[in-house]
């Protein structure tokens, strides 16, 4: 397993790599690890784009920052989850990430079992989200009277979605990019799509973080393992 972190505080490098290290023996034993750190966006594309299995990458950067250096990572390293980390966990801040592709959103602040309990859900290729953005007032919403009530939404996206779309919606909350979700299942993008807006509605999400906050809440992520 090989883990980039991008931090411009380099004190924190070695803190992070034992404890990655830690979690990713934890995950596969027999696995090697390694660690590379950069100090900012422009350093970490350097690097080779393949061959990395997670980025953790700090909001707060010099030079390119926030959401403009989430896009640059993403792009380099395309087929690689990014998981943003930052001091400043707003509702507004987690969703602007996630919207915009994060594999999941880890606050600095958090003590060290919750953060190593984040990160196992990242390496596992699921999005970690906080449980305060879930919950939070400005992200929950009122339920509609017609809509389908959380403890059968499980039962819901196994036997009401077809196959293909809980492979794309499995993909899609992973934070997979709708071109990489077309190559892996091998159709046309325009169809990812179709597939993305069907599911979102069904289950009256407006947007891929609105579906997975409705999952997550429902605790429905298990519907999907097979997709």
């Amino acid at each position: 397993m090989r883990v980039l972190l991008v931090d411009d505080h380099e004190i924190v490098w070695n803190g992070t790599r034992r404890l990655m290290e830690r979690v990713a023996r934890e995950i596969d034993p027999q696995q090697p690890f390694e660690f590379d750190a950069a100090c900012d966006v422009e350093s970490a594309c350097r690097l080779p784009r393949c061959g990395f299995d997670l980025v953790l990458l700090d909001y707060h950067l010099p030079k390119l920052m926030g959401v403009a250096a989430l896009h640059a990572v993403k792009s380099h390293f395309e087929a690689t989850p990014v998981c943003i980390q930052s001091a400043e966990s707003s509702p507004q801040r987690v969703r602007e990430v996630i919207e915009a592709g994060a594999a999941g959103f880890i606050p600095k602040s958090y003590r060290l079992d919750d953060m190593e309990a984040a990160l196992r859900v990242v390496l596992r290729h699921r999005i970690y989200l906080p449980a305060e953005f879930v919950l939070a007032d400005d992200v929950t919403r009122s339920r509609e009277p017609d809509e389908l009530p959380r403890e059968d939404l499980a039962r819901f996206l196994r036997a009401e979605l077809s196959p293909r779309q809980r492979q794309v919606l499995a993909l899609a909350i992973r934070g997979t990019p709708v071109k990489l979700i077309a190559r892996e299942l091998s159709i046309a993008e325009g169809t990812v799509k179709v597939h993305l807006s069907m599911v979102y509605r069904a289950l009256g999400a407006r947007n891929r973080t609105d579906a997975l906050c409705r999952v997550f809440d429902a605790h429905a992520a298990s519907a999907l393992e097979a997709a």
